[in-house]
Formats: C-alpha cells, structure tokens, sequence
C-alpha cells in the first residue's frame, strides 16, 4: 500500500462532513492506509477550498471539525511555490480541461512525492503524471 498518500478537498468534505455515500468509502480507505502506516497530505489549496463555506456562513464549528481532522491525522501540508506553480501549469497544457485548482492540488502532491492522489474528480483520471484513485472507484 502506498506511503504518502495526497488527499484532495472533496474526500476532506466527505469526512468533515460524513456525506454518504463517500463519508464511508473514504473512511474504509483511510483506515487502511493507518494501518499501512501511511502518512497523509494535503495542501494549502484545500485550506482555500474548504473553508471558503464556513466562513461565508459564520460556522466556526465546520472550521474547528476541519482543523481537528488534519490535526488529529497528522496531516502533512505541500505548499504552493514557483516550481508547483510551474508543474500545475504543464499539467494544464497537456490536459486543458483540468482546472487551476485541481492542477494546483495534482502538481503540489507530485512535488511532494505522494504514491497516490485520493479524489473524488473523475476527470483527474486521465492524469499519467500520479496515481489518481478516484472514490467512485473504491
């Protein structure tokens, strides 16, 4: 099983949130890779992501349960520099319907050299560059 293991906003939403029917899918994975003593990332773009909802509706609650979450598993985070920037930016020239963000989340984890891309965006996919394992698929 894989070591570093990058996870992107969406799987984040599904267990903050426990939405069915991907709360459980990525929790089961998840659980896995702890035992596999894999360690997690992410990146800051999952920060701007995620917290654009709680903030705009004042939850303070949704922004503690996100915090907690990265905290208590011991995230990792990837930041965004020039040569991510410049990584995310081949990324979407040989695949140009891919968006900045996702992009962005698909070079920061190769940067940090993450065995596996865990999302919930089918059309990440068709990327060659990592190992996109997507949720529907589990």
């Amino acid at each position: 099983m894989a070591k570093k293991v990058f996870i992107d906003t969406n799987p984040i939403i599904y267990l903050v949130s426990q939405q069915e029917p991907f709360y459980s899918k990525v929790v089961k994975f998840m659980s896995d890779c702890i035992a596999d003593d894999a360690e997690f990332y992410t990146s800051t773009i999952t920060d701007a992501e995620f917290l654009v909802k709680p903030f705009e509706i004042e939850d303070k609650e949704q922004v503690e349960k996100y915090r907690n979450l990265l905290n208590s598993l011991e995230f990792l985070k990837c930041f965004i520099n020039d040569q991510v920037g410049e990584k995310a930016a081949k990324l979407r020239a040989k695949y140009p319907d891919i968006k900045l963000g996702d992009a962005l989340q698909m070079a920061a984890s190769i940067d940090c050299n993450c065995d596996i891309f865990l999302t919930n965006d089918k059309q990440l996919k068709q990327v060659n560059e990592a190992k996109v394992l997507y949720i529907g698929d589990l």
